[in-house]
């Protein structure tokens, strides 16, 4: 679930960079750069949080939402273009 809340989050996001074009081209577009740049990186850092001892740890907070707004907050931050 983790999982998908971020990828469509930072698909949503990498779209919302090409402004009012909304195009079928430009979801294509954002759809092959998270494909191969983001969303093997991201699954990785889940899979390590899950396993992880401390996760099942009660520390009074939810650690998963928490983990999946760094993810988020990690993964949409402007890139610059070289």
């Amino acid at each position: 679930m983790m999982g998908y809340i971020v990828d469509l989050t930072v698909v949503l996001y990498g779209l919302s960079l090409s402004g009012h074009d909304v195009s079928a081209d430009k979801v294509h577009e954002a759809m092959d750069y998270f494909k191969s740049r983001l969303r093997g990186q991201i699954h990785q850092d889940i899979r390590n949080f899950v396993t992880e001892e401390s996760l099942f740890t009660y520390r009074g907070r939810d650690l998963v939402i928490e983990k999946v707004i760094d993810l988020i907050r990690q993964y949409c931050v402007p890139q610059t273009k070289p």
